[in-house]
């Protein structure tokens, strides 16, 4: 958990700016705000060179690599978990988007107090250094919880966080994550934001991935956000 990783009134000013959006737009597709002219200040903080060089030092390339790569804007997603609404699926994320290589991170930012009972995230420890567990999505076998039944026997499924506004954590690729229902009568609001290193190839080459051929990020749809620093 990264305490106060933003104002808490820098989180509201995201709320507010974002439940205005959903307002004017409904539901018309996924609220991909860092992408939309008429949602600052979700561009202008997810595109920060303070966010951005805080997950390249995450991603960390340059320790196998010798050098840094480039880092890609992958995806962002205003998120309400209504009151009453289902769990989250445990699962990975970078199993589900087809990604060929680690360095994916996805960070999820409250923009209101979120607690336990509102369902927040769980996650199991260590669990990314297993590697790629599957994708779960559309499949009946269950999720990873249920797949790999030792898994939370043998590593520690943490309790649902509770977060205060502006708190956030950060998770890598293969984190095995997923979270508990909202059983109360409070809209849980969050903000997922996601990087990925610039040289990481998906099926279809996007960040939907529906197919099976690997292609590099173009940058129209996820724009470079820092180019690593000239020695």
């Amino acid at each position: 958990m990264m305490k106060q990783l933003v104002a808490p009134e820098f989180a509201e000013e995201l709320l507010r700016v974002g439940q205005a959006w959903r307002e004017r737009h409904g539901d018309e597709g996924p609220a991909c705000l860092a992408r939309e002219e008429d949602a600052e200040p979700y561009r202008s903080f997810m595109f920060s060179q303070r966010m951005a060089q805080n997950a390249m030092r995450m991603v960390d390339r340059k320790r196998l690599k010798g050098v840094d790569v480039p880092l890609r804007y992958r995806n962002d997603l205003l998120l309400l978990k209504s009151p009453g609404a289902a769990g989250s699926t445990y699962h990975q994320d970078s199993s589900e988007h087809g990604s060929d290589r680690v360095g994916e991170l996805q960070f999820w930012l409250a923009l209101a107090q979120v607690t336990a009972q509102m369902g927040g995230m769980r996650f199991v420890s260590r669990s990314h250094r297993e590697g790629p567990l599957g994708a779960v999505f559309n499949d009946d076998r269950g999720d990873l919880l249920e797949q790999f039944p030792n898994l939370t026997s043998l590593l520690e499924l943490s309790p649902p966080f509770h977060y205060q506004p502006g708190d956030c954590t950060v998770h890598h690729g293969y984190m095995v994550h997923g979270g508990p229902p909202n059983s109360t009568d409070k809209s849980r609001w969050s903000y997922l934001f996601s990087y990925c290193p610039a040289d990481t190839r998906y099926w279809n080459g996007d960040a939907g991935n529906r197919g099976s051929e690997r292609k590099r990020m173009g940058d129209q749809e996820n724009p470079i956000v820092l180019e690593p620093a000239k020695t």
